[in-house]
């Protein structure tokens, strides 16, 4: 086990970097824009595929209650 010489020491800070904001890059914000438009059938394809999901496990369950149901009987 490694013991620090002074307890009350702190470690030092790292001195901040200043922020410099990049310059606008139209070429690199189109190709974001392009490559978000390229997901959007994909999204909407996932959003279909949750809905079929959600409904089809609504119809599990009611099969299984009424199997549950029928077994008691």
């Amino acid at each position: 086990m490694i013991k620090a010489k002074n307890k009350n020491s702190l470690p030092q800070a790292l001195p901040l970097k200043q922020y410099e904001p990049k310059p606008y890059d139209e070429g690199a914000a189109r190709k974001y824009a392009e490559s978000l438009e390229k997901l959007l059938p994909l999204l909407d394809e996932m959003k279909n595929t949750i809905k079929t999901m959600q409904a089809k496990g609504k119809e599990l369950e009611a099969l299984q209650q009424r199997v549950a149901t029928r077994l008691k009987s």
